[in-house]
Parts: C-alpha cells; structure tokens; sequence
C-alpha cells in the first residue's frame, strides 16, 4: 500500500468519524475518577496528611477524584454549549479544548484558594511548588492539564472507535 493511500484511508476514517455509544460525560466521568485517583495517591506526599491511615488516606483520595471528576464533566458541558448535535470530542476542535482547559483550571484555582488551611480543606506540605505570584500548587494546576486531557483522550478512543 503507497503512502499516499494510507493517508486517504486515515483521511476518510477521520472524516467518517461519529459518536457511538453513551453520552461523552459518562465516559469523563469513569476515566476521571480513575485516572484521577492514581493521581490523587502519587501526589500525597505534597499534602500535609497529619499521619492518617492508609484506609482514610485512599478514603480522602477517592471523595477527591470524584470532585475531579465533577470538574472534568462540568467543565466538558460548559466546552459544549452551543456545538451543535455531535459531542465536540469526535472532531476534538482546538477552541472547544482550550475552554475546557480553562473552566477547569478556574474551578481548581478556587478550590485550592478557598480550600488551603480552610478548617474543613487541606494543607500543603513543604515540598509543594506554588504557582509563581500565588499560593496556589502548582501540582494540582499540573493534574488539571495532564488528567482531563488523558480522560478526553480515552473517551474520545471509545466513544469513535480505534483510528
């Protein structure tokens, strides 16, 4: 097969391309909770945990990655206003991503910013990096750019279909 060939293939299979399945949200949501809930765990370190057991520490881990995913999902609809039938993930436009992106890290921004050494928030520890200008972690900021895009990116896969 000539090079040029397998690129009018992909070119077609691309174009051809369609929402198969449940809603979009759905999968966010799952791919979320667990991708985030890895997350959650590798970053405790950068928390203050005040010596909680493992048992509460993945407790406080998952009651967090099913708050992400809330995020990932408010922020999917809000991306979604006005595209029409198709959900936007099937031809994965740049501008919808980047408001994405955007509602999302505004929601963590407040989060952190009300939830640090709030009585009923967290902590973070000594090795935590802040936000250059602010007292906001950048880790968190770091998992809402790496998480939302990897759980987009696999929602995208089962919802269209392997390329």
């Amino acid at each position: 097969m000539t090079n040029q060939t397998m690129q009018d293939q992909d070119q077609i299979s691309e174009e051809s391309r369609e929402w198969r399945g449940a809603h979009p949200a759905l999968w966010i949501a799952i791919f979320g909770i667990l991708i985030a809930f890895a997350w959650e765990m590798l970053q405790l370190p950068f928390y203050q945990s005040g010596g909680l057991s493992p048992a509460e520490a993945a407790r406080r881990c998952g009651l967090a990655s099913f708050g992400d995913a809330g995020i990932m999902v408010a922020a999917y609809l809000g991306a979604s206003v006005g595209s029409g039938k198709t959900p936007w993930l099937v031809d994965w436009p740049i501008s919808r991503f980047v408001v994405f992106l955007g509602i999302g890290l505004a929601i963590t921004a407040m989060v952190e910013v009300l939830a640090v050494g709030a009585d009923w928030g967290w902590s973070y520890s000594a090795i935590m990096p802040l936000v250059p200008g602010t007292k906001i972690g950048l880790i968190p900021i770091a998992m809402w750019v790496a998480v939302p895009t990897a759980s987009l990116w696999l929602a995208r896969r089962l919802g269209t279909g392997p390329r």
